[in-house]
């Protein structure tokens, strides 16, 4: 499990799994029931997005800082899973962003090691002492599958993929064991360019103000994350969160919800941006075999993360 109530409204996100035993991704768990308490006594409800199973939406508008808030969830199969509270921050501070582009080496699935363009992005962040920061990057590009001739003149509807642009980085910073006010150009994320920059290709970088007990929990995942693998691995040892099971508290439950103080700042990269030209394939018809698109240029729907939901930003 994990998820957040947030000071910014559209990232009140939930996302439920069940640790999985022969692959490493979680299965998503379906129609749970996730309340939300505030400390005055105020609830509130995520709602399950029907189009991406396991993920909840709150409905409601956004957190309010000095809240302290918690949440029950309530499996379909009767389980019972509560948070301990957590009071969100009374500032996010501030935050602005750039990106350069660098070739450096890249090691593929394969093995073989290659020079390869990437984005890194980079934070200025002001920062107030003993506060605990967080940053993390969200990117989302457009892919249009290819448009083939039909008697019709139907054009197929674009893809959107949302995801975390580098999944590796964890960006954590003590305000109580360090003293300044401010950091800059702060790497926050490095992301290979591939085909996915053929379109308008978004940037967000969030920077979060989190309690204690939560930079703790991101601490631990860091050093776990660049021992093993991605954050998003099933973890190989115990991280202890802050959820737990109501009727079985030996129950071992991984992930931590959390109430974060937020702020953001985004961009977008086009491919006429791009100091060289992408050697890709595209996915613009051109009467080669249809056998020879790549499947994504089929079936936009096949791109992991992907949907038919356009941000209102976009």
């Amino acid at each position: 499990m994990s998820g957040q109530i947030s000071s910014i409204e559209d990232q009140n996100i939930i996302q439920l799994g069940r640790t999985a035993t022969t692959e490493r991704l979680p299965v998503p768990l379906s129609g749970g029931s996730i309340t939300l308490f505030d400390d005055l006594g105020n609830t509130y409800s995520y709602k399950e997005d029907l189009s991406t199973p396991g993920t909840y939406i709150l409905t409601g508008g956004p957190g309010i800082p000095g809240r302290t808030y918690h949440i029950q969830i309530v499996l379909s199969t009767a389980e019972v899973y509560e948070s301990k509270p957590e009071k969100m921050a009374d500032t996010a501070g501030n935050i602005s962003t750039h990106y350069e582009i660098a070739r450096e080496e890249f090691t593929d699935a394969e093995g073989t090691v290659s020079t390869q363009p990437f984005a890194k992005i980079y934070a200025n962040a002001g920062l107030l002492a003993n506060h605990y920061f967080k940053w993390h990057v969200e990117e989302v590009y457009l892919l249009s599958p290819t448009d083939f001739p039909d008697p019709f003149g139907t054009t197929p509807p674009p893809c959107f993929i949302i995801q975390n642009a580098d999944p590796q980085r964890i960006t954590l910073y003590n305000g109580t064991e360090l003293s300044a006010s401010s950091i800059h150009n702060l790497l926050v994320a490095s992301r290979i360019m591939d085909y996915s920059f053929w379109e308008r290709h978004y940037f967000t970088t969030y920077q979060s103000s989190l309690t204690k007990a939560a930079f703790e929990y991101w601490d631990k995942i860091n050093i776990l994350a660049n021992q093993t693998g991605s954050i998003f691995d099933t973890p190989p040892a115990q991280i202890k969160g802050n959820i737990f099971n109501v009727n079985d508290p030996s129950e071992t439950v991984f992930g931590y919800f959390q109430a974060v103080n937020q702020t953001f700042d985004r961009f977008y990269m086009l491919n006429s941006d791009l100091p060289f030209p992408l050697l890709w394939s595209t996915c613009t018809f051109d009467n080669r075999d249809y056998l020879l698109y790549p499947q994504r240029c089929l079936a936009c729907l096949s791109v992991r993360n992907s949907s038919y939901n356009r941000p209102n930003w976009f």
